[in-house]
């Protein structure tokens, strides 16, 4: 099969861009002056995947006497992500040793100083680092500190209601003692570097009364280059909500967001009669409201909802297809709990083993419903509903959280499982030059199936009294963020040569309407005359009619 793009030149793609912009940083002045470095790449652009096999060579070379990688993440799934499991497999000069942790002990920090080559790579929640400061700061000089999702940890770094509004939209009392720890360390050495899709307006220096204490070091890459490496946002849809009444307006949207994630199950399956790999399954994902329901549908009615229409279609109430993800670990409700549509609960260990089960095809599990839980390290690359169940009201409109929530949506499906990633570098590019071949299946139902897969639509709520956060993110997100399945289709068919086919009907059902003609009024069927609507001017004989 000759390919459209295999006759050009070769580019950069996004996750290269990245990679030498890094580079050049660590190994510029820049790496020493006493700021924070905001390094910058959109949602699943690869930044933990850099992390784990790039970084630690990349800052050995930058700072040869490099002794400790320190990285924090906003929870413990993200900590826990697998990053650095595989860091000892990384040298292959083997002049140094890479050591990983996730629960580092004094014995095992204290290895650096007793053994001359090695590298201790730690993996850490935020929350480890603050309460374990005191004993980790000696470490410092030797350290390089890499902090993960930086717009939760290090959004602001100035004291106090005004800059706390400034860069968060809401008003508290801030008193920075999360900076202070920061900036204690980095005083000491100011290798202190953060990663972030959404830098904030500290950050970023947008708001010239916050201090200079952050150095946004990279762009955004162009939103066309990404859209090789991401699925594409289809529908969205805004809907009425208002306070108190949750449960009721969110209903007929979370019932829609279920058949339309079924819809595309069936077409999937349909395909996988030509192309066996095809995985079927598609998930969902509900951004809940708290307990009171004041300004959204709390998580148990959201979850009784689904479970009510789940039966009412027939489904088995024995069937263990909702997962909640909570704050804590109680003995109740908290942390991640597998639920059949009676409301009996089964324990997850870990978020990564929810995570696996949700992808997994022999698994049941379909519907991901979280409250603060879902800013950040949800990894599902089958997500293909996202229902936003409770409204945002801050005093300022701030777009960074609901960006990085619908940026959980965005991770490549090709429908066949995790074969993008294990074998075509996560790039569609390759996967559209190679699969057809490699598994003796026709081109056109590769791109079938990617067009089912690799999209997804979002719910999401309005009410005039509350400002319209959603909505500006959403704006914000489809400008920098996510490339829309219109344009993921045009480069599925300019990519590989293959002619586009007509979209749709456009007048599926018989229409006629009255016109003059010799003085009397007819009636004339103008489907008869509008057969397709491609877009490029096919309306015409409407308005041309007896012409």
């Amino acid at each position: 099969m000759a390919l459209a793009m295999s006759e050009l030149l070769r580019v950069e793609t996004p996750y290269e861009q990245f990679s030498k912009n890094f580079k050049q940083v660590v190994n510029s002045n820049n790496f020493t002056e006493n700021t924070v470095k905001i390094f910058t790449l959109q949602t699943g652009g690869g930044k933990s995947h850099f992390q784990d096999t790039e970084m630690p060579l990349i800052l050995k070379d930058a700072f040869p006497n490099l002794k400790y990688i320190f990285r924090l993440s906003p929870t413990v799934e993200v900590a826990r992500d697998g990053t650095f499991d595989n860091i000892s497999q990384l040298n292959p000069n083997c002049d140094y040793v890479l050591k990983s942790s996730t629960d580092p002990s004094p014995d095992f920090l204290d290895l650096a100083s007793l053994v001359d080559n090695v590298i201790l790579c730690v993996s850490i929640t935020h929350n480890y680092f603050i309460h374990n400061i005191e004993r980790l700061i000696q470490y410092a000089s030797q350290s390089v500190l890499c902090i993960e999702e930086a717009h939760q940890f290090i959004g602001c770094a100035d004291r106090g209601r005004d800059p706390y509004m400034t860069v968060s939209g809401y008003g508290a009392e801030y008193t920075a003692e999360t900076w202070q720890r920061i900036e204690r360390w980095k005083n000491i050495n100011p290798r202190v570097i953060g990663f972030t899709a959404t830098p904030t307006v500290h950050h970023t220096q947008k708001d010239k009364s916050l201090t200079n204490q952050f150095d946004t070091v990279n762009d955004l890459v162009p939103l066309d280059s990404i859209l090789p490496f991401q699925s594409w946002l289809d529908k969205t849809t805004e809907y009425p909500l208002e306070r108190y009444q949750g449960a009721r307006d969110i209903k007929n949207h979370v019932q829609n967001s279920i058949d339309t994630l079924f819809d595309k199950e069936e077409k999937l399956e349909e395909l996988r009669a030509v192309d066996s790999n095809i995985n079927s399954k598609l998930t969902g994902y509900y951004i809940c409201g708290d307990t009171r329901g004041v300004w959204g549908c709390p998580i148990d009615e959201v979850r009784d909802i689904i479970a009510d229409y789940l039966l009412s279609i027939g489904i088995n109430s024995d069937s263990k297809m909702i997962a909640t993800m909570r704050e804590g670990n109680n003995l109740s409700n908290g942390g991640c709990l597998i639920w059949d549509l009676e409301g009996n609960k089964e324990k997850v260990e870990s978020a990564k083993i929810l995570f696996e089960r949700l992808q997994n095809p022999n698994d049941p599990v379909r519907f991901l419903l979280v409250v603060s839980r879902g800013r950040s390290g949800i990894n599902v690359s089958n997500l293909a509903v996202n229902v936003v169940c409770r409204i945002r009201d801050p005093k300022e409109i701030r777009t960074h959280i609901p960006i990085q929530i619908f940026g959980r949506m965005v991770r490549t499906n090709t429908g066949t499982g995790d074969l993008i990633r294990t074998r075509y570098n996560n790039n569609l590019d390759e996967y559209l030059e190679k699969y057809s071949e490699d598994y003796d299946v026709d081109i056109e139902t590769v791109i079938e199936t990617i067009k089912i897969a690799n999209t997804f639509d979002i719910w999401y709520p309005e009410n005039p009294k509350a400002k319209r956060t959603w909505q500006d993110a959403l704006k914000e997100f489809k400008n920098y963020y996510v490339n829309s399945a219109k344009a993921g289709y045009e480069y599925l068919y300019n990519f590989t040569g293959i002619e586009k086919p007509p979209l749709v009907e456009f007048l599926p059902l018989p229409l006629t309407i009255k016109r003059e003609c010799n003085g009397e009024m007819v009636e004339y069927d103008v489907s008869k005359d509008v057969k397709k609507w491609v877009g490029d001017g096919t309306l015409n004989p409407l308005f041309n009619i007896g012409v």
